[in-house]
């Protein structure tokens, strides 16, 4: 019989979650585009949930949150569907990140959204935020989000659902 202490139990959960995400990555690289810009393709993502922050081992806060971010396809051809993101505003305990560049893809075949954006905080200090999104026409047309957000504060984890449109 093995047993396994909480180190390695926390470096089993992380292994398993990279190999999950590189899954879902690796087709990107194969992937053929060809730019589709139409202005009136631009659509906005708005989407509910709530932050949560580890404290210590033993306390984690989590704050109500709003996500709204921008996007445009550039491209529509091919396994993976690129946008990129124009703008977004994230707001959680009273505190607004804006995001100003970033970009990423749908995954039809998986049913999958994911997508990376840079912006600032109410400091001007860089933030990340790095999503991947579940989506099924059949549950009330919602996408599931799970994110991290990445501050000079430290990292924090996203929640949330939005309606599909």
């Amino acid at each position: 019989m093995v047993k396994l202490n909480k180190k390695s139990k926390v470096v089993i959960a992380v292994i398993i979650s990279l190999t999950i995400v590189l899954a879902i990555v690796v087709p990107f690289a194969s992937a053929q585009t060809t730019a589709n810009n139409v202005v009136s393709n631009i659509k906005t993502l708005n989407a509910q949930g709530n932050v949560y922050q580890k404290i210590d081992s033993n306390t984690i806060k989590y704050y109500p949150a709003t996500l709204t971010l921008t996007i445009q396809p550039t491209s529509t051809s091919g396994y993976v569907k690129k946008f990129d993101i124009l703008a977004g505003t994230l707001t959680a305990n009273g505190v607004s990140y804006t995001f100003t560049t970033g970009n990423g893809g749908v995954l039809p075949i998986k049913h999958a959204v994911l997508l990376q954006t840079q912006g600032t905080d109410p400091d001007g200090q860089a933030v990340t935020l790095k999503l991947v999104g579940q989506y099924n026409w059949l549950r009330a047309n919602t996408l599931t989000i799970g994110a991290k957000l990445e501050t000079p504060e430290g990292n924090y984890t996203l929640l949330m659902r939005a309606p599909i449109k």
